[in-house]
Formats: structure tokens, C-alpha cells, sequence
């Protein structure tokens, strides 16, 4: 994947990641929002740098876990929430899938 392919995906990457952050508890995204958006960023263009679009996909694999595992609790509660949750975890699944067979 040439370097400017993986920087257009780092992009994209970014800006899902900012809609994922939507389904964060409202209290915590206005704490933490904006350092977990700086945080993916930064972390994003190290992997790619570094490893590539394997590393873009590990970062997403982290972000993905953390929202199973803190987005996801807070929550369980609200089915309608947890619903676009799951369904948006499943499309990201999909979406990393497809592009790894891409290579």
C-alpha cells in the first residue's frame, strides 16, 4: 500500500473514529473526547508509519476492543444504543476484512 493510500486511510480511519466516540456516554465524551480523538490520531499515523496498513488495523483493533469493553457497558441499558453499537462494530469487522483481502 503506497504511502499516500495509507495516509487517506488514516484520514477516514479518524474521522469514523470521532463518530465512534459518539457512543461514549455523553459525561465521559465531553471529558475525554478530544484526548481519545488526539490519542487515535497519533497513534494511527505511527502505525502506518511504522507497520503500515497492519498497523492501521491493529489500531482500530484496540479502539474497537476498548468500545466493547467501556462503550459497551455503560450502555447495556439503552437497547436502541447498544443495537447501533453492535451493528457498527459488525460493519467495521466487515470493513477491515474486505481491506485486508485487498493486499
Amino acid at each position: 500500500m503506497s504511502v499516500n493510500h495509507q495516509l487517506k486511510l488514516a484520514r477516514m480511519s479518524a474521522l469514523a473514529y470521532a463518530e465512534i466516540i459518539r457512543l461514549y456516554p455523553r459525561e465521559f465524551r465531553l471529558r475525554f473526547g478530544g484526548e481519545m480523538e488526539e490519542g487515535f490520531g497519533d497513534s494511527l499515523r505511527e502505525a502506518a508509519a511504522r507497520r503500515g496498513f497492519k498497523g492501521i488495523v491493529a489500531v482500530w483493533g484496540r479502539a474497537l476492543w476498548e468500545l466493547l469493553t467501556v462503550a459497551a457497558p455503560s450502555r447495556l441499558e439503552n437497547n436502541t444504543i447498544m443495537a447501533g453499537a453492535l451493528s457498527l462494530l459488525a460493519s467495521s469487522v466487515l470493513f477491515l476484512a474486505f481491506f485486508s483481502t485487498l493486499k
